[in-house]
């Protein structure tokens, strides 16, 4: 491997927009906590008002909303104005949204900073991954993307446990202001600090900015004992070959859906992320922890316990992710998480059937051990490579609007999720989580039919294995850099998941 490898610039790039991802997590799951302080409940007379339960729903509910539309939006702004700009104006918007809610006097100015909240963070939700797929060295591009599902999940810890040390604080307006408040610093710090990070070569080279894309490569890949730049070179050779055939075909997002090779890019991110969320791990978090820990005899402290230590899980899970995406591949480490998941969920199923049945207490930690199982497999195979898949499977001209729809995905399954949640508990209890179980089963079988691996080949490459007409692949070895492979759609489907060359510099 050349010594690009070796560059940890664009490692720091990534690592520094993951405040962005940090920021995703803990503004979703920080309501979790907010709505468990007794404090906040008197506050907004939520447990006097008749309409409490529709009111709480829509604290999480107009969240939701408000991120579908935000993830939809970052296309737009990615495209126009650029990926830091973008990146700007989603974590400002998150600041805004943060900020009110903190100060909020009453629930109706609390569920509205939620949806501005929910706008910022859905566009971040997007803009992230995206950015750091077009920083990052194709052969650690899984690590790199991936920081972005191990900051959710850094997030996500933090939410819980501030959450949880808050709840011991004798001024009751602080347990949960404070909480709320600290969600303002990671957007705040990456809204000042994004304009000290190159923009991405491939939208520079969409704006015909080739000199400033060429140098930001050079800055990317160039190792410690690099001095001709031989990869940036090629890797820009590739890119700008690649924007010279987009420009030729330019796509609408009508065309996302009517041509080939792009429905199929499309349908592939789009149900990988709304499968994914059919593992229910974010709506066990956040609506069902609550209810099944109270259902199974533990007090709020040993509830915010309980879930602080599922949020620790998920911290090495998807650290253990990252680190092994680029080995492992992404295709098969979905389809182990997948599989795992669904195990772990009928092991729940019938631990929950059981207590429900006897109410033993083996039982009730039975449920306890398999849901930690189920947050194992989604954190250690799924939750990283989900953003991984999504990032790289676009080619450069449409990036921008299939990760939007494979995002908006996301968020189009949580809203159904967040909807019917409260009442299905309300009805079926557990049995919720056997539906989750029967959809995640049904999806398996798609990983196997419709989903390429992708690993270790350049952004530019992986447009071959998804059958683009044209696509320019400059080779290595003794053969010039002006060479093009050139494959048509009807020759590389057949070939899907085959090995092709791509200079290593």
């Amino acid at each position: 491997m050349g010594d690009h490898s070796r560059n940890l610039f664009s490692t720091w790039v990534a690592l520094f927009l993951s405040l962005g991802s940090i920021a995703c997590a803990y503004a979703t799951v920080i309501t979790a906590t907010t709505l468990a302080q007794p404090s906040f409940i008197g506050y907004m007379s939520l447990d006097t008002a008749p309409n409490a339960t529709q009111l709480i729903g829509a604290v999480n509910g107009v969240y939701i909303a408000g991120a579908l539309i935000g993830s939809l939006l970052s296309s737009q702004t990615s495209d126009a104005l650029g990926r830091r700009k973008s990146v700007f104006l989603s974590a400002a918007l998150a600041v805004l949204g943060g900020a009110l809610q903190a100060g909020s006097i009453h629930i109706g100015m609390f569920i509205v900073a939620r949806l501005l909240a929910g706008l910022g963070i859905g566009s971040l939700f997007a803009a992230v991954p995206l950015y750091q797929s077009e920083v990052s060295p194709p052969k650690v591009r899984g690590l790199i993307v991936g920081l972005h599902g191990i900051f959710i999940s850094l997030g996500t810890i933090l939410s819980n446990w501030i959450g949880f040390g808050f709840y011991f604080v004798n001024a009751s307006g602080s347990q949960w202001r404070v909480p709320l408040a600290l969600q303002c610093v990671p957007t705040l710090v990456l809204a000042t600090g994004v304009w000290f990070v190159p923009e991405s070569p491939r939208w520079l080279i969409n704006q015909d900015r080739h000199d400033d894309a060429l140098r930001v490569l050079t800055r990317l890949h160039h190792g410690k004992n690099g001095s001709d730049n031989t990869f940036a070179h090629r890797e820009y050779l590739q890119i700008r070959e690649q924007h010279d055939e987009d420009e030729r075909n330019k796509v609408t997002w009508a065309q996302m859906w009517t041509v080939p090779s792009y429905r199929r890019r499309t349908v592939v991110g789009f149900f990988i992320m709304f499968a994914s969320q059919m593992t229910a791990t974010l709506i066990v978090s956040i609506v069902y922890n609550p209810v099944l820990y109270a259902g199974l005899g533990y007090g709020t402290v040993k509830q915010l316990l309980f879930t602080g230590i599922w949020a620790n899980i998920t911290v090495i899970g998807n650290t253990i992710n990252a680190l092994t995406v680029d080995r492992m591949g992404r295709v098969l480490a979905l389809k182990i998480g997948w599989i795992g998941d669904v195990c772990a969920m009928i092991g729940v199923v019938v631990s929950l059937a059981k207590f429900e049945e006897t109410g033993s207490r083996a039982s009730a930690i039975a449920a306890i051990v398999f849901l930690y199982l189920h947050i194992a497999m989604y954190a250690g195979f799924v939750d990283v490579t989900t953003y991984v898949y999504a990032s790289e499977i676009f080619p450069n001209n449409v990036r921008g609007k299939g990760m939007s729809i494979s995002v908006a995905a996301y968020f189009v399954a949580l809203v159904i999720e967040l909807d019917s949640a409260p009442t299905a508990l309300a009805h079926i209890g557990w049995r919720l989580i056997l539906i989750y179980l029967c959809c995640l089963a049904v999806c398996v079988p798609f990983l196997w039919f419709f989903c390429p691996e992708t690993k270790g080949k350049s952004l530019e490459e992986i447009g071959v294995i998804f059958g683009d007409r044209h696509i320019h692949v400059p080779l290595g070895g003794a053969k010039p850099l002006e060479e093009t492979v050139q494959i048509s759609e009807k020759q590389a489907l057949p070939h899907v998941g085959q090995e092709y060359e791509h200079v290593e510099g």
